[in-house]
């Protein structure tokens, strides 16, 4: 019984010592500067894709096909995929809390977006880095902004403070590669 005890003890000890050594790597082990740019550059590529789709929904909603423009955009903003997200706190919100920040970048990124400001960031999420950023979206952007969003009216504006239209934020999140 008493074998059994030290066995244990000994095999704990050797785990605790195996992930603070693992944990201890992983503090220190940020990304190259060449892999931090890469990601930059998907990104950059991901955001001019992302606002063309976006655009295109907008040219494509009329005033007679407003619920389908809704659940196409909420579709391609997938409720699960954390790579790519519109966040704002003004209703509606097209997937409901799903909207709304999740983490300190978002809750930062929308701060920054209702002033018209943008964010980025190098981060480590879990295991992995991810260069993210986001960009302050604006009613301003495109008329047909207000077929979804009934309630950007001026004075919604003018009541808010808000003179920029600035209504919330598209994040997006690219994984940095180790090795490019």
């Amino acid at each position: 019984m008493r074998i059994m005890k030290i066995k244990r003890v000994i095999a704990l000890a050797t785990l605790l010592a195996a992930a603070g050594v693992t944990g201890a790597g992983f503090a220190s082990d940020s990304p190259s500067s060449e892999s931090v740019a890469f990601a930059q550059r998907t990104s950059d590529l991901m955001l001019n894709e992302l606002l063309a789709a976006l655009f295109q929904e907008f040219n494509e909603t009329t005033t007679n096909n407003v619920e389908e423009g809704k659940q196409a955009i909420s579709l391609i903003f997938n409720d699960s995929n954390r790579d790519m997200r519109l966040i704002g706190i003004f209703p509606p919100l097209q997937g409901g809390i799903n909207d709304l920040p999740s983490d300190f970048f978002e809750r930062k990124s929308l701060a920054l977006a209702l002033k018209g400001q943008a964010n980025t960031s190098v981060e480590r999420v879990g295991n992995r880095w991810y260069y993210r950023r986001s960009v302050a979206l604006s009613n301003t952007f495109h008329q047909a902004c207000v077929l979804c969003h009934t309630n950007f009216t001026p004075q919604f504006f003018q009541q808010t403070n808000n003179p920029g239209q600035w209504v919330g934020a598209l994040t997006l999140r690219v994984p940095i590669k180790d090795e490019q």
